[in-house]
């Protein structure tokens, strides 16, 4: 009788969750729908010949690849970045190329440099159709080595950089009637990695700060592409710095960042941003281990985590007594000719692209 009584009851509980079920399933077919109708809509190309871009961090690595690539299908090309010297040394290569250049020195992290920059880029080209959010830095280390001020200057300068700045063209942008903003994030800011924590902080918000800003703003006249990048060979690991057991840090950082397969080259992560832009699509995630590590964060997160658990404790070097910090120029020198061997590819990314 009791065994009667526990069937029945359960029999019952299966009933009452068959609602919630077939709801659940129809959500999930209407979802899938939606996301095939939304993938067939055909939105108007960018045509990019004649439109000025503006590029923060646009001096080297990355910002300076995406100024060439721009730069050959017909824009005019407003650089800017923190030293004279490196945007002097970019628009050279840029004009050899016969890019019309301009170079604008701006500290992002300084709000009131962020409106006069806008401004010299507006009376020096007349307008602002694409504004490339750009700039970053990176900085390795073990919690344990992390202080408040590397928490603040990430922060400072790759989210309130591109977020002022974006504040600033977007009145420009409207008052000439429409206009294009591309946000260089990372996967660091889809699945956080050890000791990159305050980069992985800044990008999260950065993300967040583009995806919404995509939804809030009519993608007719002020388009935002949110573009995540993964690993890319583009010399910036000379430019990083380093702390906690520095030499080490380095090693494991630089060699899996230039490893082909893990990562890609500069030139094709550029030309994946030119096509996304020109089709108008509001995401751009770059490389296959970028999509396969978001896709195992959002599918699999107490996997991804443990995962991430075992690299930090197996893996990737303790926190040393020192708090020395070392870019990577100077611990590059430290390292003997398998190691240059291996890091090749990132080394000649750093010629070809001023790092």
């Amino acid at each position: 009788m009791q065994q009667l009584t526990e069937s029945s009851s359960s029999f019952q509980r299966s009933r009452n969750s068959l609602p919630w079920l077939a709801a659940a399933g129809l959500s999930a077919a209407g979802l899938a729908a939606l996301a095939k109708w939304m993938s067939g809509i055909r939105r108007p190309t960018v045509e990019l010949r004649g439109k000025i871009a503006l590029i923060s961090g646009g001096s080297r690595g990355l910002g300076l690849a995406i100024a060439q690539e721009f730069g050959k299908q017909g824009c005019k090309i407003g650089l800017c970045a923190r030293d004279q010297a490196e945007l002097d040394q970019a628009a050279k290569q840029l004009e050899q190329m016969n890019i019309e250049t301009a170079v604008f020195v701006c500290d992002l992290t300084k709000e009131t440099e962020i409106t006069s920059l806008v401004e010299r880029v507006v009376e020096h080209f007349g307008r602002i159709d694409i504004l490339v959010n750009n700039a970053g830095e990176i900085k390795v280390a073990p919690f344990e080595k992390v202080s408040h001020d590397d928490f603040e200057e990430a922060m400072n300068l790759m989210f309130w950089g591109p977020v002022n700045l974006t504040l600033a063209a977007i009145p420009h942008m409207r008052k000439q009637g429409g206009g294009h903003i591309v946000n260089i994030t990372s996967v660091g800011g889809r699945v956080a990695i050890p000791h990159l924590l305050p980069y992985s902080c800044a990008k999260f918000a950065f993300v967040g700060f583009s995806t919404g800003l995509s939804s809030e703003l009519d993608p007719n006249h002020l388009h935002v592409l949110t573009v995540v990048p993964g690993l890319m060979r583009t010399g910036s690991y000379l430019n990083a710095k380093f702390k906690g057991s520095a030499n080490q840090e380095f090693g494991w950082f630089s060699i899996l960042g230039n490893l082909p397969g893990l990562s890609v080259a500069a030139r094709d992560a550029a030309r994946s941003i030119r096509d996304a832009l020109a089709s108008r699509q509001l995401t751009c995630t770059i490389s296959f281990p970028a999509k396969l590590l978001i896709q195992s964060e959002a599918i699999l997160p107490e996997a991804t985590r443990a995962a991430m658990q075992i690299l930090n404790q197996v893996i990737l070097p303790k926190a040393s007594k020192t708090t020395r910090e070392l870019t990577g120029k100077a611990a590059n020198s430290r390292f003997g000719g398998l190691f240059q061997a291996v890091t090749l590819l990132g080394k000649d990314a750093a010629q070809a692209f001023n790092e």
